[in-house]
């Protein structure tokens, strides 16, 4: 294993001499990677598939002719180094970007961050891992189920990233996550997500969040699926389904989806009522943290909204240079290092209100929703399509597109809900999602003061990217309409 983590970095020490001899190129990072890796799947019938490898690469984001190129490969021969790194320079003339992406030449940054695990990941063997998460399953071996499944990953991450400006630092990050599903046989498919950065701790969770998953199956299974009127409705979110629309908000506060043309919102613009607080922070050991970005600048927090009006974007270096403000750490790598790193939140935190019982006068209590279905075509095409690594590219698409009177608009299909009476559950709710447009945080009228945090995986132009989300639930008026 040594000599395969001095390949990384001979072939790291390659490529940052060649761009910074080369003159084509204004500026360049480039990161070495070493992981070990583990990915399971089990189901109620037992392992399907248990798999420990080790993983190799480099990647490398360019600027050249003005616009930037990312690229990732695990063939680290000079002849592949050589290869890679002429397309990245080629397919800035390709790319024609009308203006000129800009980076930080003047800041340099050194350090090194050994991560946020007491014991890492790795140190644990292929048969514990199995053994628990069998072990969590268990917790619904009562309930009557047509499937049922769990998917395991986890990387132990050995990074060093240097720049063609001298920075320079190393990282280590235990990432470990789980995927379930328990589809009920006389009622929906229940799924969950679970993940951190804790290293071998994490395995203390996983039983816990199996366990959480069957108590929220027991309680739709028996409970008999209502009617609800359709149109304008009180809607009390639990803690999660809170989090995972605050998540959705946060994606028209990334300044590349704003020059796109896709956010409804601005700077001082307001979102929510007065007493909504939202940072993006950086939470040692949480799913989605890490301590410096992929353009070697330290994750630091920002505050977002404050008192219901939004005071800041999330940048990159490109952006911040652009608008006049600072980067904090906001250039997120994808998953595996395979597509290109995006600006997107790291943690949000949403500060807890003072409202102990949401559900009181609310018609339906939705714990969670499924992915949400975006109204405008362009958007819905563009956040699933392949984007450029050069954030002002965004601008040429927004000179290319028209008025979208739709943009940020969706429908949230409800995955897990209830009628509620008196603010007692009456009743499962099936078929119905929530209509979010860009005014529906203003209708929020409580704010809990318990919070709950939800992780995930989301994607954004072909990057898949980790988010969590701590917060409390909140009640608010949306329209509820059959689900298409």
């Amino acid at each position: 294993m040594g000599d395969e983590r001095e390949s990384v970095l001979d072939a790291m020490d390659w490529l940052l001499d060649s761009f910074e001899t080369d003159k084509a190129v204004s500026y360049a990072e480039v990161g070495g990677v070493y992981q070990e890796k583990t990915d399971l799947v089990v189901t109620g019938d037992g392992p399907r598939n248990t798999t420990e490898f080790t993983e190799t690469g480099v990647w490398l984001r360019v600027f050249a002719d003005g616009a930037a190129d990312y690229r990732y490969t695990n063939s680290l021969d000079e002849d592949s180094l050589r290869d890679v790194a002429d397309r990245a320079i080629r397919s800035g003339k390709v790319l024609a970007q009308k203006e000129p992406g800009r980076f930080d030449a003047y800041t340099t940054h050194r350090g090194t961050h050994d991560g946020w695990a007491s014991e890492g990941i790795h140190t644990c063997s292929l048969d514990e891992k199995t053994s628990v998460i069998e072990e969590a399953l268990a917790a619904a071996d009562d309930l009557e189920l047509d499937r049922q499944w769990a998917n395991y990953n986890d990387a132990h991450i050995e990074e060093a990233v240097g720049t063609t400006t001298d920075s320079v630092v190393r990282t280590t990050l235990d990432r470990a996550r789980i995927k379930i599903s328990l589809s009920l046989t006389d009622g929906p498919k229940v799924s969950r997500h679970a993940g951190s950065t804790e290293g071998a701790g994490f395995l203390d969770e996983i039983v816990d969040t199996c366990e959480a998953a069957a108590t929220d199956a027991r309680s739709l299974s028996n409970t008999d699926p209502v009617g609800v009127s359709i149109g304008e409705t009180s809607v009390a979110l639990s803690p999660v389904a809170a989090g995972q629309l605050f998540h959705f908000v946060s994606h028209y506060l990334e300044t590349d989806t704003c020059y796109m043309g896709m956010s409804p919102y601005d700077v001082g613009d307001r979102i929510g009522p007065e007493g909504l607080d939202i940072e993006d922070t950086v939470h040692a050991g949480s799913w989605a943290a890490r301590a410096y970005d992929t353009e070697v600048k330290p994750t630091t927090p920002t505050r977002l909204v404050s008192n219901g009006q939004i005071e800041r974007l999330l940048h990159n270096t490109t952006t911040a240079a652009e608008e006049g403000t600072f980067p904090a750490g906001n250039s997120v790598p994808s998953l595996g290092f395979t597509e290109p790193p995006r600006i997107h939140a790291r943690h949000l935190e949403v500060a807890a209100g003072d409202a102990a019982a949401l559900r009181e006068g609310a018609d339906v209590y939705v714990n969670r929703f499924r992915e949400p279905w975006f109204r405008d075509e362009f958007e819905r095409v563009q956040r699933k399509g392949l984007f450029p690594p050069s954030v002002l590219y965004a601008k040429d698409i927004d000179r290319k597109s028209e008025d979208r009177p739709d943009c940020g608009s969706a429908e949230f299909p409800i995955a897990e809900a209830y009628r509620l009476d008196g603010g007692e559950r009456a009743g499962r709710v099936d078929g119905l999602s929530l209509d979010y447009t860009p005014d529906v945080l203003r209708t929020v009228s409580q704010i809990g003061d318990v919070r709950e945090t939800v992780t995930g995986v989301c994607e954004k132009h072909k990057s898949r990217l980790p988010f969590a989300v701590t917060t409390p639930g909140v009640r608010l008026e949306a329209p509820l309409r059959e689900k298409e």
